[in-house]
Formats: structure tokens, C-alpha cells, sequence
């Protein structure tokens, strides 16, 4: 296993490296915290090891890697004696970390592994059982549980995305591509050595054996077979191509998908889901609902083992598998659980792709035999035979006249190109055949609001034949990175009159903060671990007990004419006003006439003359510089610290953290941005203290201070052109020379600087 691929296995996110080698020395590390390491060479005469090859940190784990060529005796011995220096090293460093020591052969698989937690790192201490390198979400599960498991799960989603764009896998595929991947590996498909065409014939196999009971196999087969496993890009995909992407699937992505748990099943939900946002994030049309707000309506409508479930408009699938995992876990027996697969979960996809996604999906959760159609839901009808009471869906909003109903079409006007209901009239004609049950359909907006004659017409409809139990406004970002759409849920109870309802009041639910953010490169995630959970039962409590509180939930008797969103009900919150309220209106405030005082000056074409300043190199106007220490894993949750990275805007800041004295920074400096695609060769000054990355670099003075600092920055932002992501500034930062007022005996004037700055408009109040 070469250097490259065991960095690709364990994780590259992972890597940790201080070195410009990408090496990780520990002299410095410990220097960075007042250690000699001479002083833990104890027992280790023979040589001074310092530099380990390869070094990888979790939030609670490290993962050394020392490489030899191939093991013979003595090399095993020189790594054993390497491996122990740096494991003694490691439990000097602050908040030691459980270490993972392992010994790897470049030039074959053979490992050596010591995780024993004893640091003893000799014969007796090697675990015998592990003969391969995992990923670092194995390692952490092995050790402290699953915490992390959702985070690298994504994670290796977006990189399993881009592993597939780079060798040309079609988007429109990816997702069945990767399902049917996954299942051939789940079922121990054999590839390595292998042709593509030996590989597609195995994947082929597997899929026949798998549908092998299935009624609609040769439906699904002629889906799975020829879209995807033999389609043009996969023929075309070279052995060692293919080869790589089934070692990716099978190192980062199969360790976390066990069907037969709940917590496996929740991961490979939001494994499949993340991935299609990610391969429809082009497409603003494609909503890929979030597995945690479907796992939110099936607890509303209480999917359970006698839950008969239809999804119209199915499209990846994954209200059917979330319904399906949600029944199984109520099912006591295996006889409850067959019957619940082969008879309780039905779907309809109208897009031959979409329904072979739904398929893989499907199959993928260990279910072949599921109720699943291609056709259009106002053609077939055979579902209402069943006994559907649930039904789930997230129809298209902006449908086109061949997905609509054909009789509704022809009421359209000739200049009409989009449904006009904007998804109304689909949730309406399956309300009117299902009649019994709940149904939970997310909409846009509009439908809430009635913002139209069309949908306030299907609001009527609706209300005529069911009772409107529940609207939830939820997140306006929910289906990033894909559709832009601002979605509501409304819940129906089928069957009865909405004026006849034994309870006349529709709950409303302000949910907009479901505890997620947008983080680059994986999508929406949990602000902290467990935060959704917590959310989550906080917004089933408010509905099941149909309470209203200030600013999320109200209890509203309304009609077809009026708005259903809880915006319209809710009291207003003043719980949250503070004095940081009005002194946040007054900075905006100060920042709007700065910004007119500063388009003046543009205007005026004022210019600074600079011909009798001096030039002064960066070395000379600091009496020290320190390297950022962190990095985002070994941050801990918190609003103590600032933390900064490689970002010019909001003077650095990516967010709040907890403070660590070992990391932190004093503050009054600059920060060089010595790295970075788009920010470096930038400069700001920083005030308070922080704790910073080691793209940057921070120079401290005695002269200092926040205004001839600003002043400096200024000076040292005219640099960004010289530097770009492969010229780095820390090379040449010390050797930089820039222009600056000077004194009569040739010195930095650091009183002309200030006094410039406080001459602004508004420069004396900063």
C-alpha cells in the first residue's frame, strides 16, 4: 500500500502535518508548548527519531503511520523503536490523544497495529486481528463510539462525488452507480485483479440473485443494467478506475452501512440523501428532502408496523426507506417484518432515473421486494386497493404539462408551461382516492400563503374533503446544496371535512432552526452533535400537545381563505432583546455612513502620496512572529474564543470556540494569511486574543496598536497580487519590504500611522 493510499484510506482530512514536507516533527510541536523532546529520549539510545511519516488526529484519536519499504526483521524493529519515541512524544503534547501506532509495508498490504491504549509499543502489545488499514471513522468507532460517524460519512459523500465527476461518471447515474456498487460489495463482490468487464458482469450477477423473488425484476433489471452497469461512462471506466472507486466505497463509505441496525440504517439515509443533493446540486428543480425532516414527518404521522405507506412521487426514495426502517424498528417478529416489506411500502416515480434510484435505494436498506413503480400516480391506481393510511410525499413544484394530470392540464392556459398549483393538485387528487389516514406533504410557501387563485382553489378543495391538522414552516435553506425552494409541511387528516373536525384547531409551527448549518464541502450539518435530537422532540412535543409559544408555535381555528403558516399567528418573542440589540442596529448603523464616507472619497479620487515614505522590510517591524497552532478537529464547542483561519473577510473569523490556553493567541498583532487559495497575501489586525490555523502567521510589536495596526494591514493587503495558492507567503514573508511613513532619522513613524487612521471619518471612535 503506497504512501497515497493509505493518506486516501485513513482519511487526508485527517492529515496533520507541521512540516513544509508534510512530515510531522515533534521537536517543534513540543517547543510549541515549552518541552525539549531530548528530555522523553529515555530507553531510546540507539537513534534520535523526531520526524513521523504520516500523522493523523481526530477529535479524540491519533493515528501514527511509519512506512518501510517491505518487512524484514530489522525493519520491523527499527519501526517498533520509531513507533514507541513518537507514542512517548504524543503523551507529552497537551490533551493527549488515544494514539493508533502503525507499522506498513509500501511495497505489499502487510501492517503491524498497536492499539491497546498501553503505549507499549513491542510483540506482545501488536494486535494480532488487524491485518488492514481502516479509516479513521473506524478507528474512532472502535475506540470511543460512533459520535463522528456522521460527519465522516459525509465527508467521504462529497469525496466520493468528486472521486466520480474526475472519472466521468454521468450525474444522472451517480447515485444508482454507487447503490449498485454497494451492493455487489455487501454482498462480497470480487474485483481486484479484475477487468471492467469482469466487473460489470459481477455487479450484473449479484443484481440478479438479489431481485431473484422481486415481481417486477426484469422492470428493475433493464434500470440497474442498462443505465447504469452498462452504461458508456462505466464501460469506458479503465480497471484501475474502476478498481479505485470499489476500494473507496468499500474503505469509506461500507464500514458505516449496516442494515440491520437503526443506527446503520440513519447513516446509509443520510448517505444516499447527501449524495443526490450533491449530484443535483445543478439542478435548482431536484428537492432531496433531508433524512432527519423525513424521520420528523414520520414520527408526526406515527409510522408504525401497521403503517400502510404511499409515496406518489417517490423520486430517491427516501420517505419509503425512512417509513421502512421506522416500521421495522416497531416489529417484533420476523413475520411482522416480512409482511411489512412486502406489503406496506408502495411508491410511484414517474422518471425512468429517479425510479431506478428509488430501486437501489431500496435495495440497498435490504429490501428487493418493494411496492415500487414507474408510471405516472394519476394512471396507477392499483395502491388503493391496499390500504394505504399514510402518505408521504414531496411532489414536484414546478411540474411540467406531461407530469400533471392530463384532465387538469386542459384547464390551462396556452401560454401556461409550469404547474400552476405548484404541487397542490398533486397532494389533492391522492388525498381524494386515499380517504383514510394521514398525509404529510411538503409544499412551497405560496400554498400556505394561497398566493395565487390556483392554489387558494386547491386550499378549498382540500378543506372540503380533509381536515388541514398541522403546518410546519420549515428551514428556507433545507434542501441545499440542490433546490433553493422554501418548503412548508402541511399535514391532512384524510377523510374528514376540515368545518366537521373533532378538534377545529390547526397547530402551526415556526421551525425554521432545525440546529443545522451550511459548511463548505458538506452541505447542511449539525451545529453540535445531538442538537437535532434535541430539536426534534422539542417540535414533536409543541404538536402533539398542540401548544403555543412565543415565537415558534401557534393554535389557530382557520379557513380555506386564510394564510396557513405560523408566521401569520405567533406571538412575537421579545425574550432575546438585550442591550447587544440596539448596539448591534447602532454598529450597522456606523458601518452604513463609513461606507458612504468611503464611496465619497472614491468619488473625490483622493490619493495618498507616498514618495517620502520609506521602505522597510517585514522583519524589521516586529520583534516576533508565531505560527498558528489548530486546526478545525481539535477545536471543542464553545463562545470563549475566536477561532481564525485562511479568510480575509470578518478579519478572519470562521467561528466561536471554546478557549484552550495551549492554542490560544494574544491578541494586538497582525495576521499574515500565508495560505490559501483566495485570501492569501492578505493582512489584518486582530485586537483580542484568538486561537488561529496554521496557515497564519502573526507578527507582534510594542508600537502596536489597533489603529497604526490598521494602518500596516492596509499597507500589507497591497502584496495580495505577488502571491496565489502555489507561492505561498510564508516563504518570503519575512524578506517582504513595503512603504511606510517614515521619521526624520528613517524609522517607522508608528504616531503618523495613528494619527491618519483616527483623521477618518469615524477613526477615532474604532
Amino acid at each position: 500500500m503506497t504512501r497515497q493510499q493509505i493518506i486516501d484510506t485513513i482519511g487526508k482530512e485527517f492529515l496533520v502535518g507541521n512540516l513544509e514536507t508534510g512530515e510531522y516533527s515533534y521537536p517543534k510541536a513540543l517547543k510549541g508548548v515549552g518541552k525539549d523532546y531530548r528530555k522523553f529520549l529515555v530507553g531510546h539510545p540507539e537513534k534520535e527519531h523526531k520526524f513521523v511519516d504520516i500523522r493523523f488526529e481526530s477529535e479524540k484519536l491519533v493515528v501514527l503511520v511509519e512506512t518501510k519499504d517491505r518487512f524484514t526483521k530489522k525493519n520491523i524493529a527499527d519501526g517498533m523503536r520509531q513507533l514507541q519515541q513518537y507514542s512517548d512524544y504524543e503523551a507529552q503534547l497537551p490533551d493527549a490523544k488515544k494514539v493508533v501506532a502503525i507499522l506498513a509495508a509500501t511495497e505489499t498490504d502487510d501492517v503491524r497495529v498497536w492499539q491497546d491504549g498501553s503505549g507499549i509499543i513491542d510483540d506482545g502489545h501488536v494486535d494480532p486481528a488487524e491485518k488492514s488499514i481502516r479509516p479513521m471513522g473506524e478507528y474512532v468507532n472502535l475506540h470511543f463510539g460512533t459520535r463522528n460517524n456522521k460527519i465522516a460519512v459525509i465527508q467521504s459523500t462529497y469525496a466520493l462525488n468528486e472521486l466520480l465527476h474526475g472519472y466521468g461518471i454521468w450525474a444522472r447515474i451517480r447515485g444508482q452507480f454507487v447503490g449498485t456498487c454497494l451492493l455487489a460489495l455487501k454482498r462480497g463482490l470480487k474485483y481486484k485483479g479484475l477487468t471492467t468487464a469482469q466487473i460489470r458482469s459481477g455487479i450484473e450477477t449479484e443484481l440478479e440473485t438479489l431481485l431473484n423473488k422481486c415481481l417486477n425484476k426484469a422492470e428493475k433489471l433493464v434500470i440497474l443494467k442498462q443505465k447504469v452497469v452498462d452504461a458508456q461512462c462505466v464501460r469506458d471506466l479503465k480497471k484501475e478506475e474502476f478498481e479505485e472507486i470499489l476500494e473507496f466505497i468499500e474503505a469509506r463509505i461500507l464500514p458505516y452501512i449496516n442494515d440491520k441496525t437503526t443506527q446503520g440504517q440513519d447513516l446509509l439515509n443520510l448517505f444516499f440523501t447527501t449524495f443526490n443533493k450533491y449530484v443535483g446540486k445543478s439542478d435548482k428543480n431536484q428537492a432531496f428532502t433531508p433524512d432527519h425532516i423525513v424521520h420528523f414527518m414520520c414520527a408526526v404521522v406515527g409510522v408504525n408496523r401497521h403503517s400502510v405507506v404511499l409515496d406518489p412521487c417517490c423520486g430517491s426514495g427516501a420517505f419509503l426507506v425512512r417509513a421502512l426502517t421506522t416500521a421495522l424498528d416497531d416489529c417484533r417478529t420476523e413475520k411482522e417484518r416480512t409482511h411489512v416489506k412486502e406489503t406496506q411500502i408502495h411508491g410511484i416515480e414517474s422518471d425512468e432515473t429517479a425510479f431506478g434510484l428509488s430501486t437501489t435505494n431500496m435495495l440497498i436498506h435490504g429490501d428487493g421486494n418493494s411496492n415500487i413503480r414507474q408510471g405516472s400516480c394519476f394512471s396507477l391506481t392499483d395502491w388503493e386497493e391496499k390500504g394505504v393510511n399514510v402518505v408521504l410525499m414531496n411532489p414536484p413544484y414546478n411540474a411540467t404539462r406531461v407530469d400533471c394530470k392530463p384532465e387538469y392540464v386542459k384547464t390551462w392556459k396556452k401560454e401556461t408551461k409550469e404547474d400552476p398549483s405548484k404541487g397542490f393538485h398533486f397532494a389533492y387528487e391522492i388525498a381524494h382516492r386515499a380517504k383514510q389516514g394521514k398525509l404529510a406533504v411538503l409544499l412551497p410557501m405560496q400554498c400556505a400563503i394561497g398566493s395565487s387563485s390556483e392554489i387558494q382553489r386547491y386550499k378549498k378543495l382540500m378543506l372540503d374533503e380533509n381536515t388541514l391538522d398541522a403546518v410546519f414552516s420549515l428551514p428556507s435553506d433545507m434542501f441545499h446544496p440542490g433546490a433553493s425552494a422554501c418548503a412548508c409541511c402541511m399535514v391532512f387528516n384524510l377523510g374528514t371535512r376540515h368545518e366537521n373536525a373533532p378538534i377545529p384547531e390547526t397547530f402551526f409551527g415556526y421551525f425554521k432552526d432545525d440546529g443545522f448549518m451550511k459548511k463548505k464541502n458538506l452541505g447542511r450539518i449539525e451545529r453540535r452533535d445531538g442538537l437535532w435530537a434535541e430539536i426534534e422532540a422539542r417540535w414533536l412535543d409543541l404538536y402533539f400537545h398542540r401548544r403555543s409559544e412565543k415565537g415558534i408555535s401557534a393554535v389557530r381555528k382557520v379557513t380555506a381563505d386564510d394564510e396557513w403558516l405560523a408566521e401569520a399567528y405567533m406571538e412575537t418573542d421579545y425574550s432575546g432583546l438585550s442591550d447587544q440589540s440596539f448596539e448591534q442596529v447602532v454598529r450597522d448603523y456606523y458601518a452604513y455612513l463609513i461606507k458612504q464616507s468611503r464611496m465619497a472619497n472614491e468619488e473625490a479620487g483622493n490619493s495618498v502620496p507616498t514618495d517620502d515614505w520609506g521602505e522597510f522590510r517585514v522583519e524589521d517591524l516586529f520583534e516576533r512572529f508565531e505560527v498558528g497552532k489548530a486546526h478545525a478537529g481539535m477545536l471543542e464547542d464553545g463562545d470563549e474564543c475566536l477561532y481564525l483561519g485562511a479568510k480575509k473577510d470578518d478579519n478572519c473569523v470562521m467561528q466561536r470556540c471554546a478557549r484552550n490556553p495551549v492554542l490560544v493567541q494574544q491578541g494586538n498583532c497582525i495576521v499574515f494569511i500565508c495560505n490559501g487559495e483566495g485570501s492569501v497575501g492578505y493582512a489584518n489586525y486582530m485586537d483580542r486574543e484568538f486561537i488561529a490555523t496554521t496557515d497564519l502567521v502573526m507578527g507582534y510589536s510594542e508600537k502596536l496598536n489597533k489603529y497604526n495596526g490598521l494602518f500596516i494591514a492596509t499597507i500589507l493587503d497591497r502584496e495580495r497580487p505577488k502571491y496565489s495558492f502555489g507561492r505561498k507567503w510564508k516563504t518570503h514573508l519575512r524578506d517582504t519590504v513595503i512603504r511606510l511613513p517614515k521619521t526624520t532619522d528613517g524609522k517607522p513613524d508608528w504616531d503618523d500611522m495613528e494619527r491618519r487612521i483616527r483623521a477618518l471619518p469615524y477613526g477615532d471612535r474604532i
